[in-house]
């Protein structure tokens, strides 16, 4: 997806939650609004991956999707509509993770992680590494953020993640929303309660910090 014009613009790959590529579809235009371009790869897609499959993403699948997305990256790089020193990503919770492993890797120029997937497990303690083992002195920055009364990534879980990317020399800030709860952007929702002004303001925080990062 483009804005209008030869370009180029400055891209963002956007990447879905557990519940697949149209948890994130009502998302895009925002972006091309904006001024980016932006690829939307449906991640589950070529491993037959569910949302009752979901912690497979983390382990079983990981390395696989990680050699997928940075294909997708290296594409955006050769687009010619794309700015290829300005490639962002952004993830919305199982994405989220994703985000986690461009930036910490220094795939792209900066993520933001919105409710993102920081204990990649089920169970009361952190036993997967993973996306904080991603980071390093080298990553490049990301913003998380998550909501305060999250009951699907517990800010207890999360905080403590957070402070193992900071000891691993992680370009982390974070934001936390008070009165926010998981997906705080999905209308409609028999299970999350939509967050009108949260929902705006992640990504008004989004585009700011892709802003602050551009080259």
């Amino acid at each position: 997806y483009y804005p209008d014009g030869s370009g180029p613009f400055p891209a963002v790959i956007a990447l879905h939650t557990s519940g697949g590529f149209k948890t994130v579809k009502h998302l895009i235009q925002r972006y091309v609004e904006d001024g980016f371009s932006v690829y939307v790869p449906d991640f589950f897609k070529k491993y037959g991956l569910t949302p009752k499959k979901r912690m497979e993403t983390f382990d079983r699948f990981r390395e696989g999707i990680e050699k997928d997305l940075s294909e997708i990256v290296d594409l955006m790089k050769n687009d010619p509509k794309v700015q290829n020193k300005n490639i962002f990503a952004t993830g919305f919770s199982n994405g989220g993770f994703w985000v986690g492993y461009l930036t910490g890797s220094s795939k792209v120029s900066a993520g933001v992680a919105h409710y993102g997937v920081w204990k990649a497990n089920m169970g009361r303690e952190i036993t997967n590494p993973y996306p904080m083992k991603y980071f390093s002195k080298t990553s490049t920055p990301i913003l998380a953020l998550h909501g305060e009364k999250d009951g699907t990534q517990r800010i207890k879980f999360v905080e403590e993640a957070w402070d193992w990317v900071k000891d691993r020399g992680g370009r982390l800030e974070t934001h936390v929303y008070s009165d926010a709860d998981h997906a705080w952007d999905k209308k409609n929702s028999t299970r999350w309660e939509y967050n009108e002004e949260v929902d705006k303001d992640s990504h008004k925080r989004t585009i700011e910090f892709f802003r602050k990062n551009m080259k």
